[in-house]
């Protein structure tokens, strides 16, 4: 959240000044990603990202679209990426409390769930005054990255303050960002890149501060007071802002707060800053944000280019800018030498010989950790920085409580809550804590953290574990001289029994293998006798029966392995708590109602292809939602970012530990570290509900068709392909679920594409399944595998 209200007031100043690109040729860019994707996704855009899940469809395109601007002035992006918050931004809620955004979302399903509402598109889930969140895209965000070569960063903290470092260490050579650059040591910096007129939107900090007439400390007091992303409250000195729907222009907070400046500069005849300001409103809440505010912005921590965590008042002191006196005192520092013994003045006394020196001390606050958070090892804000740690799990180690919020469809569903707070998923996150802990001072070791749901029920974990879990699986490695990891030859080849090389592991493939291994150790995949379990002895069986399978399709199958295992979500049952896609999209000229088992055939076939990629990729999906298929997004997703989560706190584990590798030391470059990184399986989010939408109103309206018409199977496939086109996706209309590129994102042959891939992964989850039948029944009993067989028939039949 840049500085409230400030960018427009820029642009009616004409404070933001057009340049061409030109200029930016053969410079390296540092770039705000957060404060990138908020000029990109809009308010008007991806209105229904929320009740898809996943990430924008169109981000890709989006990032690709700009590379090629950025190539054709041969500019080198370096993205920021944020990282940890700082107190001021962590909100807390009460038990059943939601947040503005939660609480907008669940208004907006239950308006869409109204027997009377029709008008899908007149809808928006997103909040005028939110941006879209930024963790969940972290992780595709770095694959999309990776894939086209550009380099990144995830910072500690926040991404200004780091921005303004690389600038002063002439790391980058230009910045884009918010109007939060303006609070740090900066010249000039982009707000706004137009990229189709090869142009860009520039700021000038000293021409802001003259226009305004302040000086530095000033502006950085009136930013704290309207609300800024380091103190995001806004002081009730100012009206509350009106809804956007207001015809009439909006109150402009900096404006009013530059005349409150001015007013109190003229009687009071302080122009050095406005803290005594803040004193005569007599509110010791104010003054605390306030100084909480002023100490974020000297000391909120960045990483330097040695690869270490300092505070940014440290590191920005080394390049003789102007100090702040209140942060910063002179020492002189007197040399001295005593002389050898027989040699020594009369008086015995030592003597000071050669010059006074001076030495610049940084004075900072002993509450550093209440305002900012407590601190981790550099190493560790390494690993976040390559994107190695969630910067979720690394928060509630520093803050000691793990906040977990409601799934996007929200609601009380029970067998979500079920998954969530289970024993197993329970015991998992505190040996996820425990890996980290152990590595850490022992305070860390020894603290406890709270499990906080929004909907109650606390829980306290102990992440001390006698043995620790770092103890319990470091005899297990694999070392088969791989470079790349596949995940389907590790469940066929690599799960021998016998994990006690003693070879130093240095490729990639083996470092993933072993990491994956240790995971499957702690969820019980791998026991303590090395032996396979049931669900190891499918997944074992199942990847050399079917050598052809794909990576993410075999991630999709142990994830709904797993859900099987948790026995709380059912797969062969309708979601009676939940609406499925709105009936008005599936109405055809018919009068025959799907019977019970036909409703459950249908839900457990868009259960599973709902997993499958829709490659539609619009900038602002207009369509059918799904509330019951996002709530089994919800569960798949849940288990990925747990199977995720382990691994990456494994991985952590075996480098920090050096467990017969020495990569800390042998990896040269970042780029042997992002190759590591990237090939982690379960990386990614789980793909939105789209599939699942377009499987849903294909089979039932296909059902239909044939019970009404009795038309062939080769008739009633073209119906509701027909139907889909030209109804649902409205194919032959432009500008219809546009995308970056200003057409329809869906055409025929992609419909029908996707739609064969999906009968595929389909086939392939039934063939799982006899599998899974055959080695555990208790997975998968013969009543469910008799509902997957009759939904394939069903598939069969009418695709």
């Amino acid at each position: 959240m840049p500085i409230k209200s400030l960018e427009s007031y820029l642009f009616e100043r004409k404070l933001a000044y057009a340049s061409s690109l030109d200029i930016l040729s053969n410079a390296v860019l540092g770039i705000d990603t957060e404060y990138y994707l908020s000029r990109i996704y809009t308010y008007k855009k991806e209105q229904f990202l929320a009740a898809i899940g996943g990430v924008p469809s169109s981000l890709k395109d989006y990032v690709y679209t700009d590379l090629q601007v950025f190539q054709e002035f041969n500019i080198k992006p370096l993205f920021i990426i944020p990282g940890l918050p700082i107190q001021s931004q962590v909100a807390n809620y009460r038990t059943n409390e939601l947040s503005p955004q939660e609480h907008h979302t669940d208004f907006t399903w239950n308006k869409l769930n109204a027997n009377t509402h029709t008008q899908y598109h007149y809808e928006n889930f997103r909040l005028y005054s939110e941006n879209l969140p930024m963790e969940p895209l972290i992780n595709d965000l770095i694959k999309i990255f990776i894939e086209f070569g550009i380099d990144y960063l995830v910072t500690p903290y926040n991404p200004s303050f780091q921005l303004s470092y690389l600038y002063q260490e002439n790391l980058v050579d230009a910045l884009y960002g918010s109007t939060d650059l303006l609070l740090t040591k900066i010249d000039k910096f982009i707000l706004a890149m137009e990229f189709p007129a090869r142009e860009f939107r520039y700021v000038d900090k000293f021409k802001v501060l003259h226009e305004l007439g302040l000086n530095e400390r000033q502006f950085q007091d009136l930013s704290l007071m309207v609300g800024c992303t380091i103190q995001p409250t806004t002081f009730p000195i100012f009206p509350p802002q009106p809804k956007p729907v207001a015809s009439y222009p909006q109150i402009n907070n900096f404006k009013i707060g530059l005349d409150i400046v001015y007013q109190y500069m003229q009687f009071s005849g302080d122009n050095s800053n406005l803290y005594g300001y803040v004193l005569s409103l007599n509110d010791p809440k104010l003054t605390d944000l306030y100084m909480k505010g002023q100490t974020a912005i000297k000391y909120t921590p960045i990483i330097n280019k040695d690869g270490y965590t300092e505070l940014y008042n440290v590191e920005i002191s080394k390049f003789n800018l102007e100090k702040d006196g209140d942060f910063f005192i002179e020492d002189e520092l007197a040399t001295t030498s005593t002389s050898s013994v027989g040699a020594s003045p009369s008086d015995g006394k030592p003597v000071s010989s050669g010059t006074a020196t001076t030495k610049t001390v940084c004075k900072i606050p002993v509450n550093l950790h209440d305002i900012i958070s407590q601190r981790l090892p550099p190493e560790l804000y390494f690993y976040q920085s390559i994107g190695l740690l969630p910067i979720k799990l690394l928060n509630s180690v520093t803050s000691g409580q793990y906040d977990v919020r409601p799934p996007l469809e929200l609601g009380n569903n029970e067998s979500f809550k079920s998954l969530i707070r289970s024993k197993f998923y329970l015991d998992n996150l505190d040996q996820q804590y425990n890996l980290i802990t152990q590595v850490l001072a022992r305070y860390y070791q020894v603290k406890k953290i709270k499990v906080k749901f929004w909907f109650g029920n606390e829980v306290e974990l102990n992440s001390r574990m006698i043995p620790t879990v770092s103890k319990r699986i470091e005899h297990l490695f694999i070392n088969r001289k791989l470079e790349t990891f596949d995940l389907r030859t590790f469940f066929a080849e690599s799960l021998t029994g016998e994990y006690n090389s003693k070879d130093e592991l240095s490729l990639a493939g083996d470092l993933v293998s072993t990491v994956l291994l240790r995971t499957l150790f702690l969820f019980g995949i791998v026991d303590e006798k090395n032996q396979l379990t049931s669900i190891g002895k499918i997944l074992e069986k199942f990847t050399r029966e079917c050598p052809e399978v794909k990576q993410d399709d075999l991630e999709h199958l142990i994830l709904l392995l797993l859900l099987l295992k948790s026995q709380t979500l059912k797969l062969n049952e309708v979601n009676k708590e939940f609406t499925s896609v709105a009936n008005h999209y599936k109405v055809i000229n018919s009068n025959y109602e799907l019977s019970a088992s036909e409703a459950a055939t249908i839900s457990l076939i868009s259960k599973v292809m709902s997993l499958k990629k829709f490659n539609s990729s619009p900038i602002n999906y207009q369509g059918p939602v799904s509330r019951s298929l996002l709530n089994f997004r919800s569960h798949v997703e849940f288990i990925n970012s747990t199977l995720l989560h382990t691994s990456e706190c494994v991985l952590t584990d075996l480098v920090i530990r050096q467990q017969q590798n020495k990569i800390r030391s042998t990896f040269e470059s970042k780029d042997q570290w992002v190759n590591l990184i990237n090939q982690l399986p379960f990386f990614k989010n789980v793909n939105n509900t789209l599939m699942g939408i377009v499987a849903e109103i294909y089979f039932e309206v296909a059902l239909k068709h044939q019970k009404t018409a009795g038309s062939t199977a080769a008739e009633t496939a073209s119906f509701a392909t027909s139907y889909l086109t030209d109804r649902i996706f409205q194919v032959s209309n432009p500008s219809f679920n546009i995308n970056v590129f200003g057409v329809n994102a869906d055409t025929t042959d992609q419909i029908k594409s996707d739609l064969k891939e999906a009968v595929s992964w389909w086939k392939l989850f039934v063939a799982f399944s006899k599998v899974v039948n055959e080695v555990d029944k208790s997975l998968c009993d013969d009543s469910l595998l008799k509902d997957i067989n009759d939904a394939d028939s069903l598939v069969s039949e009418l695709s």
